[in-house]
């Protein structure tokens, strides 16, 4: 690994690879059982650890800057995609709220890694520079984002069982 990076950067970066796999793993596969769960709680977890550890990383600037912005973005995101799971009885609308924040989630670390990979690859000298990849980045991969999320989000959920009921005994609803 990189001979600078900090335990909590080496934490970080490790875990972030790991996500941006099981990611792409959860995109290509199917939605449903004991896999997509797995793979879930493991993105998860290790998202939220990742998140935690980018907080403890300072060395770009030297003080609070948005990189931890963004880690705490992600944060939210994940906990927004966790919550209608949590939640007894699930809302009505649970699979698209879950399949939104996570799937956001998701391209906060592939915009990141972009960015990570841009800035050693190319010939960076300044702060500035690296704001100015880290903003392109983020900019093209939203952009990528927003029409696959959109493409691939859940279809809209079924009728409520209240009116499903009401349709079959032909009462007028």
């Amino acid at each position: 690994m990189i001979a600078h990076l900090t335990p909590a950067g080496a934490i970080h970066a490790v875990l972030a690879l790991l996500c941006l796999a099981a990611g792409f793993i959860q995109f290509l596969r199917p939605k449903r059982g004991a896999g997509h769960r797995a793979r879930g709680y493991f993105y998860v977890y290790a998202m939220l650890v990742s998140d935690a550890a980018t907080l403890l990383v300072y060395r770009f600037t030297g003080h609070f800057n948005a990189f931890h912005v963004a880690a705490i973005v992600n944060f939210t995101l994940i906990v927004l995609a966790i919550v209608p799971l949590l939640r007894t009885p699930r809302p009505s609308n649970w699979r698209r709220t879950h399949y939104n924040f996570i799937a956001w989630s998701y391209a906060s670390p592939v915009s990141a890694g972009i960015t990570n990979i841009a800035a050693r690859l190319l010939p960076v000298t300044t702060r500035e520079q690296v704001a100015l990849i880290a903003l392109a980045a983020s900019l093209v991969t939203m952009m990528i984002a927003y029409i696959l999320i959109r493409k691939y989000r859940p279809s809209s959920e079924a009728p409520i069982v209240s009116t499903a009921l009401a349709g079959q005994s032909g009462a007028p609803s």
